[in-house]
């Protein structure tokens, strides 16, 4: 049987969880960026980190060093650059604190693929092509991007906020399930709607 995806996509919780990058450069501070607004407790190993990776301390914690083993003791996930001159021995270290392990650029060596990320308020969404020139998913996650309603992360946050009114409005699962389907197609063919949460009380009532 040939395999539906070649890497199944996950996503992680990493709110208040401790994450460690073993770069500094300039493309790495993307992604400190990126992880820092999922709510993750960022350090940063470098002897001599790029001035924009600099920019992100605090609430980066930048560590002007190189790594020892004891630095991921909590950690969730564990990043080494694509120069990182003992990726196996941080997989080793990595994996003796029960954190996942990536290495940038060598997804072969890695526990998993990071792909690229878009957040729409409560919507969040990647873009992942295993082998594939990173380019290319660049622009599919770009033109899923501009895709997207503008107004469509606000209606995500108004069910956020909705959720338990509906769950005891409507008990039958199936019947819920049928209201949240027929309310995201509405939502997508009114992208101006100013009022998210009177949409929603409005057809919960109707």
């Amino acid at each position: 049987m040939s395999n539906l995806f070649p890497l199944f996509p996950v996503f992680l919780d990493l709110a208040g969880r401790a994450v460690v990058l073993l770069d500094g450069d300039e493309g790495v501070a993307l992604l400190a960026r990126q992880l820092l607004a999922a709510g993750a407790s960022v350090s940063v190993f470098d002897p001599a980190p790029s001035d924009a990776m600099r920019a992100l301390a605090p609430p980066v914690r930048l560590k002007l060093r190189r790594w020892r083993p004891a630095d991921f003791a909590g950690a969730r996930l564990v990043i080494a650059g694509p120069m990182e001159p003992r990726p196996l021995r941080v997989q080793t270290a990595a994996h003796g604190v029960g954190a996942a392990f990536h290495v940038l650029g060598a997804p072969e060596q890695s526990d998993l693929a990071l792909g690229g990320v878009s957040a729409r308020g409560a919507l969040s969404f990647g873009v992942s092509a295993p082998g594939v020139p990173a380019a290319l998913a660049d622009v599919v996650q770009a033109r899923l991007e501009e895709a997207l309603p503008a107004g469509l992360s606000d209606f995500f946050d108004a069910a956020q906020r909705a959720r338990a009114e509906v769950e005891r409005g409507i008990p039958d699962a199936d019947a819920r399930d049928r209201f949240w389907s027929a309310l995201g197609e509405a939502a997508l063919h009114a992208p101006t709607q100013s009022d998210w949460d009177g949409f929603i009380a409005a057809r919960l009532r109707g």
